[in-house]
Order: structure tokens, then C-alpha cells, then sequence
């Protein structure tokens, strides 16, 4: 998200509900400052609906912030029930949120930049759907466990179940495949290049590093509990490998 825009966005909508709330004010002779002046609501009525459909963005802008119980408060309400006019909590809501992005800017200034941010829910389904409970639970070292378990499973659904752990690289070899002997071939990758080379000589060789450097060293108890970092971290090699079996045909011989 751009930042800077949004707080430009968030600023101006301000401003409109500014003006049109003391236009409100003083059409109904609000806050002991103004008399009632009914020539007024021609002006009020007709912004009304520029402060709708502003408030409106300001709204979508504060949830792409990532600060949907704010944004929850930057919309209208009934007249009266926050002790003013009825974008006064709006109002409230989009001051804290400009202060958000300011300070925003200002933390990066002070830590840097965070970088990209891994979040277990966008891993493969089939790996986060296997640790997720486990995960939940507390359980890091079993829901790599079972997520490699998973792993291993969605590769014998390709090379069927006679072929288990490391050997299961077989699939992604550069050889022809045989009777009983599948291969995968990744898409859209020339094979006459040598990037169909690497990727499929890659693509085994993470085969045999997922078994033998995640799910064997997670299940020999000489190997320490990974904390959530290392789980999540492994939990990935994972999920990478298994995305690369989702963008791969199966060539086998009947």
C-alpha cells in the first residue's frame, strides 16, 4: 500500500468532514457557538452525499491499513448518537488512523525496513492443512511431523506407494519415465534449456533434502524442538516443493 496517499486520502477526507459537519453546526445551532440558521440546509443536504461516498473510501483505505476494528467506526451513524453529527465517530476514527501512518513512517525511519512477512495460512494446503491443529496447539514439532507425513503422501499419489522418503526425487528426474516409474515435468519450461535442467535437478535434489533434512531430523529424537521460527521455516521448504508438484504434468508409461 502506498503510505504517503493514504494519509493524503485520509487527511482530505477529513477536511470534508470538517467543513460539512460545521455547516451542520451551524445549520442546526450546535455547540453553544451558533444559532440555528435553516437557510443553511440547502448546502448541508447537497455535501452530504460527497461526505458519504468519501467516508466510504476512507473506510476501504483504513481496512487495506490492516486496522479493520478502526475502520468498523468510519461510517455513518444515527444522528445524535456519538453527541454530534453523524460522522463524528468517523472523525475520530480517521484522526487515529492518519496518526497510524505518520508513525508508521516514522518507525521505519527508526527500524528500517521490516521486509517480507511469511504468514502460515498462504503455505500449501496440503502442508498447513495438516499442521494447522497440531500448530495451534502448540505442537511445532509434530505439525512438522505431520506435514511431512502429508508431503510424503502427496508424492506417492504420483510415484505410488512403493516408493517412500528420499527416493520419491525419482519423480522430478531428467530420465524417461519406465513402467511404474513416473516422472513430473514442471510446465512452461523448455526442455531443451538449461533452466529445465536446474529446475528438475533442483526440484530432486529438495526432494531428497526435504526428507532427509526436515522430516528425518524432526522425528529422530537426538534433534532438538524447533522453535516457531525453525518449524515455520521448514514448514515452507515444504509448501515451495509441493507448489512446484501442483505446476508439474505426469508423464508415465500404462
Amino acid at each position: 500500500m502506498n503510505d504517503a496517499l493514504a494519509h493524503e486520502r485520509l487527511v482530505g477526507v477529513l477536511g470534508l468532514i470538517d467543513r460539512w459537519g460545521e455547516l451542520y453546526d451551524r445549520r442546526w445551532g450546535r455547540r453553544d457557538r451558533y444559532v440555528e440558521d435553516a437557510g443553511l440546509a440547502p448546502q448541508v443536504d447537497s455535501l452530504l452525499d460527497e461526505v458519504r461516498a468519501r467516508t466510504k473510501l476512507a473506510h476501504d483505505v483504513v481496512v487495506a491499513m490492516g486496522e479493520e476494528a478502526l475502520a468498523e467506526k468510519v461510517v455513518e451513524h444515527e444522528e445524535g448518537l456519538y453527541g454530534g453529527h453523524p460522522f463524528t465517530q468517523a472523525r475520530v476514527a480517521l484522526v487515529e488512523a492518519i496518526a497510524i501512518l505518520a508513525q508508521r513512517a516514522e518507525l521505519a525511519e527508526i527500524v528500517g525496513p521490516v521486509g517480507p512477512r511469511l504468514s502460515a495460512s498462504e503455505l500449501h494446503p496440503t502442508i498447513w492443512g495438516a499442521a494447522a491443529q497440531l500448530w495451534d496447539d502448540g505442537h511445532l514439532r509434530a505439525a512438522v511431523q505431520t506435514a511431512a507425513t502429508a508431503f510424503e503422501g502427496l508424492l506417492q499419489h504420483k510415484a505410488g506407494p512403493h516408493v517412500s522418503g528420499e527416493n520419491l526425487a525419482s519423480l522430478f528426474s531428467g530420465k524417461d519415465p519406465t513402467v511404474g516409474s513416473p516422472r513430473l515435468r514442471i510446465r512452461d519450461v523448455d526442455p531443451a534449456s538449461n533452466t529445465w535442467k536446474s529446475a528438475h535437478e533442483g526440484a530432486a535434489a529438495l526432494v531428497r533434502g526435504a526428507f532427509l533434512g526436515v522430516r528425518n531430523l524432526v522425528s529422530h529424537p537426538g534433534w532438538p524442538d524447533p522453535n516457531a521460527r525453525q518449524a515455520l521455516e521448514m514448514l515452507a521448504v515444504l509448501s515451495y516443493i509441493a507448489r512446484l508438484v501442483d505446476q508439474s504434468d505426469t508423464l508415465q508409461i500404462p
